[in-house]
């Protein structure tokens, strides 16, 4: 039975430098660049060669990619031309770090996500770990990792107005030595701020949609997927929603709405009216078309309403 559900942005994963699909794909990208036909390559020993010494470079190329993209939005932003993220700006990251003595849970401060990556200073939480998948999914941003002898989850947020280094730590611009408040204290503190993002000081970084111009949030329900963009054009209802199913052809559902939550209601409750009989996987021109009609039906007035679609 399908569920409508959040969708992953699979932003790296090392597994795939290791399957098939990754071989087939760098050797029509060698074939390429010889101008011989892919066959060629997958029937020639010294070509192969050729492939596998690329895919083993990208393993580090690609993360190292993923981690120079991140730290040049933190770096943006601490440029305090965003409002909602003043020059102060950390990465906080928690999650669970199971090592070969027992699984601890915890956070980490770091002042990059190159700094948390590589487990230095205080940051410790992904030291020696080996990186196997990043994942970005409607702004949260997940790292997954393992260790000779364990593993580690990873949930990483940017954190505004509060800084940690050699002098302790500072806070609304002013620094607590250890005496005046524990280190223990101020993750306390971190994490009370970590549990409410978006509220505040705490907030999700949102790589893909600042630094690739995803959509803003995605769902899918079964093999048709829903991208909820924010748009510039009309200021009252800023957001749109995009249907694209399994064969990768998207189309736009016409309709804007004036928040995140609801066209996340309205994504969800057309899955459950539209998909749900029959797992049904409607072209998207055809998708879109329903969804005009079902405003018009409900009274909608094209501009997008959480309740458009009644069940």
């Amino acid at each position: 039975m399908d569920l409508f559900m959040p969708a992953e942005r699979v932003l790296y994963d090392r597994a795939y430098y290791l399957s098939n699909e990754a071989e087939k794909d760098y050797a029509s990208e060698v074939a390429e660049e010889h101008g011989i036909d892919v066959g060629e390559v997958l029937s020639s020993d010294e070509l192969m060669d050729e492939v596998h010494d690329t895919l083993e470079r990208h393993i580090d190329i690609d993360l190292d990619d993923e981690i120079g993209n991140f730290d040049s939005m933190l770096r943006e932003l601490k440029r305090g031309d965003d409002p909602e993220h003043p020059a102060e700006i950390s990465v906080v990251a928690k999650g669970t770090v199971e090592r070969w003595d027992k699984p601890s849970r915890g956070l980490v401060i770091a002042d990059s996500l190159l700094s948390l990556v590589s487990g230095t200073g205080s940051a410790d939480a992904l030291k020696d770990c080996q990186i196997d998948r990043i994942v970005d999914m409607n702004g949260e941003f997940h790292i997954e990792a393992s260790h000779h002898d364990g593993s580690a989850y990873l949930d990483v947020r940017l954190i505004s107005g509060v800084s940690l280094d050699a002098n302790g730590f500072k806070l609304g611009g002013e620094y607590y030595a250890p005496g005046k408040m524990n280190i223990g204290d101020f993750h306390i503190l971190l994490d009370n701020l970590y549990d409410s993002p978006d509220v505040g000081p705490c907030s999700l970084p949102r790589l893909a949609e600042r630094a690739y111009g995803t959509a803003r949030e995605s769902y899918r329900f079964g093999e048709t997927r829903f991208d909820i963009y924010q748009v510039a054009a009309s200021p009252d209802r800023p957001y749109t929603v995009k249907i694209s199913t399994g064969g990768g052809a998207c189309g736009d559902a016409g309709l804007q709405f004036a928040s995140v939550g609801e066209a996340k209601e309205w994504c969800y409750r057309y899955s459950l009216r539209e998909l749900a009989e029959g797992e049904k996987r409607p072209e998207p021109a055809a998708a879109a078309a329903t969804a005009k009609r079902a405003a018009r039906r409900t009274g909608g007035d094209g501009a997008g309403d959480a309740g458009a679609i009644k069940l």
